[in-house]
């Protein structure tokens, strides 16, 4: 979950489910360029930590609380997502909180084996389908 720092409200956390082999990303908020690189720190660590004992992880990313970003936050985005799955064999999944919201991620995330969805029921139901 999303932990608040001495500095101010966070705006991204990580969980492991173990039982589901998933790594849960909540991300909230405007970003910044220094947020995004940021988040791609920590997310590195996240993903290379897992990597050492499991290299076929899911990710589902819970974006209902991020809003549509500003053109240099969206276009850093996908090289993120890129590396990520650079770690896995495994699906990503995204679920946004409006059509905008997914407008903007469908154009930014291309990578074939990550998909944006509306509701976390549709995400869970694709990243559980075999491959």
């Amino acid at each position: 979950m999303i932990a608040d720092s001495p500095w101010g409200p966070a705006k991204f956390g990580f969980d492991y489910d173990p039982g589901r082999n998933r790594i849960l990303i909540h991300i909230r908020d405007f970003w910044t360029v220094e947020t995004v690189r940021a988040f791609a720190a920590a997310a590195g660590a996240q993903a290379q930590a897992l990597r050492a004992t499991r290299d076929d992880y899911a990710v589902l990313i819970d974006s209902r609380d991020f809003p549509v970003q500003a053109n240099d936050v969206a276009d850093l985005l996908p090289s993120i997502a890129e590396a990520g799955l650079r770690l896995t064999s495994g699906r990503a999944a995204s679920v946004v909180g409006s059509h905008l919201n997914k407008l903007q991620a469908e154009r930014t995330q291309t990578h074939p084996r990550m998909r944006i969805f509306m509701t976390v029921a549709e995400a869970e139901a694709w990243l559980g389908e075999p491959r």
